[in-house]
């Protein structure tokens, strides 16, 4: 494989290597850059950060842009937006596609780009094939759920309004080449317009060496006892913690040592700790808030069970990361979740929204300490044989290959 130089328009990236935002968008890069190519992320920013600055190999470079807190990562589908709100949203992404094109036509003529690969169809998508069609080389975009997907019962129709829907069937069918984070992601793609032909499916990853098997930190050991639940979601409505909450509720009388410690946050905090109060569970519930990705494997490994409660979720990371560490998982059927979680091998997959389901499959692993051993057995297994990073970038490689793209 010759070494590429990839130039990486995106949204959102990374501010600096503890920042837990976006990770999988750097640690495909990181991977890249690991196999021999150089990669230039082109992402806005706002003035406390450095203009230009590299880490782990990857050259990161931001264009003045501030981005309005409610379009921050993370906040997009957290937030209700008034008719007035979506025309200021619009005006914004109107000048990020403007800046992102600029900025990345003239890095790219710098660094002497051989691909343009980008991630998010909206709003990056625009800007990614204007400026490869500049260049004169191919484009590929990464889509990652957020961009394609449709659930109107959790209000999430993005892809579908009047202004989004003809600028993203363009960008669909413009790209040289489109990679789908599942099956799923895919089949959402292909309703927003698509090409199948078009689309290859190469599935997000882990990074396997941090997480991985190991005896828990002693003070977690005392600490949670060997019936703690571990779950690292956003606290939004989609992904779904009220119904582990209601799950610990059922369990508790059975399994009075029962904890569950959740790593996130989201405007849905306050609401979930007021459930879990009048659900009795407050004492045995604690909310971390963000957890820095260096530190989310010593609660895997603290942990008897992680639970994914999904209303919708695109690949869902947090579940390859509790497999790489032998840890059963509980999954909702939502999105690309069961493409990750092999049902009655690697955890349990039981249907979205179903507390009664969810403390169900807990109960088991509870019992059966062998069963539980056995599923994060094989979930390290599954993980390792599908769900690297290497992997991840070593697929990356070939559709570059299969592009041709320019010397």
């Amino acid at each position: 494989m010759r070494s590429q130089r990839i130039l990486c328009p995106t949204y959102w990236y990374p501010e600096d290597p503890s920042d837990i935002h976006a990770t999988y968008v750097h640690d495909i890069n990181r991977h890249l850059v690991a196999r021999g190519h150089k990669v230039r992320v082109v992402t806005p920013g706002h003035s406390g950060l450095a203009a230009r600055e590299e880490f782990d190999g990857v050259e990161v470079v931001r264009f003045p842009m501030k981005l309005p807190e409610d379009l921050t990562y993370g906040k997009v589908a957290q937030s209700k937006v008034s008719a007035w709100g979506k025309l200021s949203r619009l005006a914004v992404m109107a000048a990020y596609v403007r800046g992102q094109r600029a900025s990345a036509i003239d890095e790219g003529r710098d660094f002497s780009a051989t691909i343009v690969h980008g991630h998010w169809a909206i709003p990056t998508g625009p800007a990614i094939i204007s400026t490869a069609k500049r260049l004169g080389i191919p484009s590929v975009i990464t889509m990652h759920g957020g961009d394609v997907y449709v659930n109107e019962s959790q209000g999430y129709n993005f892809p579908t309004r009047w202004y989004v829907r003809p600028v993203l069937k363009w960008t669909l069918r413009s790209a040289s080449c489109l990679t789908a984070i599942s099956d799923d992601c895919r089949v959402h793609a292909l309703n927003a317009g698509a090409d199948d032909s078009n689309i290859r499916i190469i599935m997000n990853g882990a990074d396997l060496k941090r997480f991985c098997p190991g005896p828990a930190v002693a003070e977690d050991a005392k600490r949670y006892g060997n019936r703690m639940i571990f779950a690292c979601r956003q606290l939004f409505p989609r992904k779904g913690i009220r119904f582990l909450l209601r799950a610990i509720a059922m369990l508790r009388p059975d399994f009075p040592d029962i904890q569950v410690v959740i790593a996130g946050d989201g405007f849905e905090r306050s609401d979930l700790e007021n459930l879990a109060k009048d659900l009795e569970i407050d004492d045995c519930t604690e909310f971390l808030g963000w957890v820095p990705n260096t530190d989310l494997p010593r609660f895997y490994r603290a942990a008897a069970a992680s639970v994914i409660p999904s209303l919708e979720e695109g690949f869902g990371i947090p579940a390859a990361e509790a497999m790489g560490c032998e840890l059963p998982v509980v999954a909702s059927d939502a999105g690309g979740l069961p493409e990750v979680v092999e049902d009655g091998l690697t955890g349990y997959v039981v249907p979205k929204g179903d507390a009664d389901a969810i403390a169900n499959a807990l109960r088991d692993l509870l019992d059966d300490a062998d069963l539980a051993r056995r599923m994060g057995v094989a979930g390290r297994k599954r993980s390792l044989e599908r769900f690297s990073w290497e992997l991840t970038a070593g697929k990356m490689e070939a559709v570059y290959e299969s592009l041709g793209s320019k010397e």
